[in-house]
């Protein structure tokens, strides 16, 4: 580690009220050999009785079809950025998926399969952008699964102490993506914090409580929950911005996966979005399913 990246990383944790060797890190980076089984381990536990439970099922096994890539090539090529990896993730899980997807979607496979990279790298830009068009909303999750694929190897294979994040970052350290959610943990190094979570590359970092991720303003800031007691997510919204962000709380949700929870959670999204609320960063695997 750099002496520049120990100062910013210092200076990180003072401005979150961390100290360092005593509080817990502002950055923590992904476990690249667990987060997608783990993540399927969830979603077929949340598909259980629930409305959206086929899409949860279909994305439990584009997560299996992830997991398994990873473990085949848990490193990035020498020289190679994710940028430059992700396509070939994409083709590698399309051959993964072949018998795996119900027969209506193996046309979308087909399509994806004989793309050109250009507009490969075009419709990427897009759906992390959120910037899709009606005919990207099928090619996404498949695309955005080998994005994630990706970035995640990149970021699992950093030095988190060489990433610093300021304790009102809006976006992720990592690869500067909008967080999918935010998650309030809880245990003795953590109990408390809010971590922010990134739908791309899967790193967490933590962001001081009651302020709006948006804007930074927190005397406008307000709750909405559906049943708190019964999923553990609530919405917090600011009325400076007229954003949202959906917060997860591990103690009434344990094994919380924030992509996974965040899918089975959609109906607090309809609550807030009626409301006239614009959320924070966006989960492609939950537009699908609405």
């Amino acid at each position: 580690m750099t002496l520049s990246a120990h100062d910013d990383t210092a200076a990180a944790m003072a401005a979150a009220g961390l100290v360092p060797g005593q509080s817990p890190s502002p950055v923590r980076l992904p476990a690249a050999a667990s987060v997608f089984k783990t993540r399927a381990a969830r979603l077929r536990q949340l598909a259980e009785g629930h409305s959206l439970g086929d899409w949860l099922g279909f994305v439990a096994t584009l997560s299996d079809a992830q997991q398994q890539r990873i473990d085949a090539a848990p490193g990035l090529t020498p020289g190679a950025s994710p940028e430059q990896q992700w396509q070939g993730d994409l083709q590698a899980l399309l051959a993964l998926l072949q018998d795996q997807v119900p027969e209506p979607a193996r046309p979308t496979l087909a399509a994806l399969q004989q793309a050109d990279a250009a507009s490969l790298s075009a419709l990427a830009e897009r759906i992390v952008g959120g910037t899709m068009e009606a005919d990207d909303m099928i090619l996404a999750p498949f695309v955005m699964a080998a994005l994630q694929v990706a970035w995640t190897r990149h970021a699992a294979g950093l030095d988190a102490a060489s990433v610093a994040a300021p304790a009102t970052a809006h976006s992720c350290p990592v690869c500067g993506s909008a967080p999918v959610a935010g998650v309030i943990h809880v245990g003795n190094e953590s109990g408390g914090l809010r971590y922010l979570h990134c739908g791309l590359c899967h790193t967490a970092w933590h962001h001081v409580r009651a302020t709006c991720v948006a804007c930074g303003e927190g005397k406008e800031v307000s709750y909405r929950a559906l049943d708190e007691r019964e999923d553990g997510a609530r919405a917090e919204a600011c009325d400076t911005c007229r954003n949202y962000l959906k917060l997860l709380l591990a103690e009434k949700a344990p094994g919380l996966d924030p992509i996974a929870d965040d899918m089975a959670t959609l109906a607090l999204d309809i609550l807030v979005s009626e409301e006239g609320y614009q959320r924070i960063g966006i989960n492609p695997f939950l537009l699908l399913g609405e």
